[in-house]
């Protein structure tokens, strides 16, 4: 190779080099594959949706930019509703059953099994993050439930949900706070039941005016109108659609303290003096500042109740009852503190003590 075909060759290898290759730019363009999206990518590109369901808040569900409608999460959805949910890990199916109703979900297939009768809803289960989720329409088209999207909540409610009950109670917890206000009734801790409220349920007084969640406070005895749909949990919670105060307004011995707290417990001790009786109570406080252990002064103007707010005598206020007290913050710095009872609600047992001949004539059987 002479002189010159070693300079030609040097240009064209620097020629290559400088250009960063341009001489590959005679090969044929290859298309990449695009790159597969699994539910969990799709799932990392969604909205969180907020699920409700008879008024309880279930597990959240999620909306991907491509879905048509909300996901939801089966297994929550169906025990909400009061089906039971059978897992077929092998062909990833779950099978649904509430008294005559049966169906089938398969994981990846849009064809849902109802009573036996193939339904497509245009969208099929996934599973992410090991739970199985189903479109929205699911619970309207196979489980006849009532459903409403708004922004990114989804609500749903039951066939049964729309029939009520009317219940009578003394409000032992409030809470205001939040996107899930409720109140308690009938009970303190897992006694009693929890009344979900939300923007439609209506609050009323006892001479029929309306009045809002800011104007019930701890000890007022109230009726509720709310679904006969319960959760399993202690306590139970279920939508309420109106609660009316049953306290006279104006009335003494029926309006509650500026500031009411309220002590749940045992009676442990009674006492009677010169006409004054004084309860102690030893359980746990309802409110943050109030105690667990108190002596409560009863007088004229304490109601005395049972948890439907029916009147109760002073004499079944006894050494071993079990009782709600509320008063106002104004106590004694004694230990334990003492103060006025403006309410005690007194829990009766549902089974009656024996009297002697009763208890001779379930021996002699």
């Amino acid at each position: 190779m002479n002189n010159n075909t070693k300079k030609i060759s040097a240009l064209m290898a620097l020629s290559l080099a400088l250009g960063g290759g341009s001489a590959l730019a005679a090969t044929p363009n290859t298309t990449q594959p695009a790159p597969l999206i699994t539910a969990a990518d799709q799932a990392n590109q969604s909205s969180t949706i907020k699920v409700l369901v008879n008024g309880v808040s279930i597990a959240d569900g999620y909306k991907a930019t491509a879905d048509k409608e909300p996901m939801l999460a089966l297994r929550s959805l169906t025990e909400a509703l009061g089906y039971e949910l059978d897992w077929n890990k092998a062909d990833k199916s779950a099978e649904l059953t509430q008294g005559n109703s049966w169906t089938r979900v398969v994981t990846g297939q849009d064809q849902y099994s109802v009573n036996k009768m193939l339904l497509t809803l245009g969208a099929a289960p996934e599973i992410i993050n090991g739970i199985l989720y189903v479109p929205a329409s699911f619970a309207e088209k196979v489980l006849h439930a009532q459903v409403t999207t708004s922004g990114n909540t989804v609500t749903i409610v039951s066939e049964e949900a729309v029939k009520n009950v009317t219940e009578r109670g003394v409000i032992t917890r409030i809470h205001k706070d939040g996107s899930y206000p409720s109140v308690q009734i009938g009970g303190a801790g897992q006694d009693g039941i929890v009344l979900n409220l939300n923007d439609d349920t209506v609050f009323k007084s006892a001479e029929g005016k309306e009045i809002s969640l800011g104007d019930l406070t701890l000890g007022m005895n109230v009726e509720a109108v709310h679904s006969t749909i319960t959760t399993r949990s202690l306590p139970p919670q279920t939508p309420t659609y109106q609660i009316t105060v049953l306290d006279v307004a104006g009335s003494e011995a029926e309006t509650p303290p500026l500031e009411v707290l309220g002590t749940a417990g045992t009676v442990e001790r009674v006492q009677t003096t010169a006409g004054n009786t004084q309860i102690e109570i030893s359980g746990t406080r309802l409110t943050e500042t109030g105690p667990d252990h108190v002596i409560l002064n009863i007088t004229e103007e304490t109601q005395l109740v049972d948890h439907e707010g029916n009147p109760v005598e002073l004499t079944e206020l006894t050494e071993g009852a079990k009782v709600i007290g509320f008063y106002s913050p104004v106590l004694t710095r004694s230990l334990p503190p003492i103060g006025t009872a403006w309410k005690v609600v007194l829990e009766i047992s549902d089974v009656q003590p024996q009297t002697d001949g009763q208890a001779d004539a379930e021996q002699a059987k």
